[in-house]
């Protein structure tokens, strides 16, 4: 049934999140039989919510692997590790949830109490490391190991009618929150300040989760050594901002799990937020390229077409991805200088962000994040923010007299 809560319209939710685990659940089983998997062993988070649906402990940071998470082909059985079924759909008993453990041999035991697991003959694994290697072949002796993460990834990379959704209202809420700290922009404000803003402005929408921590940046104005590409930062520091900074503002939250980013280019200044030519003219540029992004992510194309967007809007390359895929985080493809697509092709379904990034030394850079659906007629914007909505800095209240 659908679950109304952030976004949901009076007649109901705009998610029907039974339908979406059941749908993502077929997806997976769908592709472990073109593999040839009867089991498949989950240890990466967003695979396990893929299949599972389950909302579990969030930590930071990275863990190394542990099954998690079993998926059985036969009878689309999934067992969870979980202490206690808070955020397990209804669809997953108790009875197939096993105990949380840091003892590995406990954890072994626990999955070879599971039938279908014992049966298995080919066992997919979404990652490993030597330790757990060792012990899951002493464990299941007679099944072969295989990769399961390309198996998933395969499932996940085009997305649902109701995924799509999470996605719109993820973007939606990241723009509403960038907005908000637009509003706060002006001479003398830390960044720190304006990624607390960003963080604030999201929660009260119901998404205290970061997909990314937000970057509030004054960019470079000047290069540094003998580096060609242009300069960018993105780790917020105390700096305050003065007036003609132009900010790199990027932020991104989760909602249900998907995530939904934005990148605008703010500027620090009162009254006419863009009143320069120069200042309009970087603006100009960035949505020119933005637009030849967008124009490269067509059905079939390679993902590296994206590098030749950059040469054909006579913009250098920057320092960051120009595409990588979305959804439960960030997925493949990713294309930019420490990602290679390996022939990577988009395809009918999938949803990509794509980034601009345009500068110009002794002014600074302007950076823009778009989130697209690939479809069969071309690109679909997720996002609706444009370039150019930032306001004048609000009237600070005056004192009483």
């Amino acid at each position: 049934m659908s679950d109304p809560g952030t976004m949901a319209l009076e007649c109901g939710g705009r998610v029907d999140f039974g339908r979406l685990r059941r749908e993502r659940l077929a997806r997976g089983l769908a592709e472990m039989e073109r593999d040839g998997l009867d089991a498949l062993l989950l240890g990466r988070e967003a695979n396990a919510r893929y299949v599972s649906g389950a909302r579990r402990l969030w930590t930071c940071g990275l863990r190394p692997f542990a099954p998690g998470c079993v998926v059985l082909r036969e009878g689309a059985e999934v067992h969870l590790l979980s202490t206690w079924d808070e955020g397990i759909p209804p669809e997953i008993p108790r009875e197939r949830l096993f105990q949380t453990t840091w003892n590995p041999r406990r954890l072994l035991a626990q999955l070879a109490g599971v039938e279908g697991l014992r049966r298995a003959r080919r066992i997919g694994v979404d990652g490993m490391t030597p330790a757990f290697a060792q012990a899951l072949r002493t464990a299941f002796p007679d099944a072969e190991f295989a990769d399961g993460s390309a198996t998933l990834l395969r499932a996940r990379s085009r997305k649902t009618p109701d995924e799509l959704e999470c996605i719109r209202t993820a973007v939606a809420i990241a723009e509403g929150a960038l907005i908000e700290v637009a509003r706060h922009v002006r001479p003398g404000v830390g960044e720190r300040t304006l990624r607390g803003l960003f963080a604030e402005a999201a929660a009260r929408q119901g998404t205290p989760i970061q997909a990314l921590e937000a970057s509030f940046c004054a960019t470079p104005t000047e290069r540094e050594g003998d580096d060609t590409a242009p300069p960018l930062r993105q780790l917020v520091s105390e700096r305050p901002l003065e007036e003609g900074d132009l900010l790199l503002c990027h932020g991104g939250v989760l909602y249900a799990g998907y995530e939904g980013g934005v990148g605008r280019p703010l500027l620090c200044a009162g009254g006419d937020p863009l009143r320069s030519a120069a200042q309009r003219d970087r603006v100009a540029r960035l949505e020119a390229l933005m637009e030849s992004l967008r124009a490269a992510c067509r059905p079939g194309a390679e993902a590296a077409e994206l590098y030749r967007a950059y040469e054909r809007a006579g913009e250098p390359l920057p320092r960051l991805p120009v595409l990588h895929g979305v959804g439960l985080g960030v997925e493949p493809p990713i294309a930019g200088p420490n990602g290679d697509p390996a022939g990577a092709r988009l395809e009918t379904g999938m949803v990509v962000s794509i980034q601009g990034y345009v500068w110009r030394e002794g002014l600074g850079g302007c950076f823009g994040r778009e989130t697209l659906h690939i479809t069969r007629r071309g690109p679909e914007r997720l996002d609706r923010l444009g370039y150019r909505f930032q306001s004048a800095p609000p009237q600070l209240p005056t004192e009483p007299t």
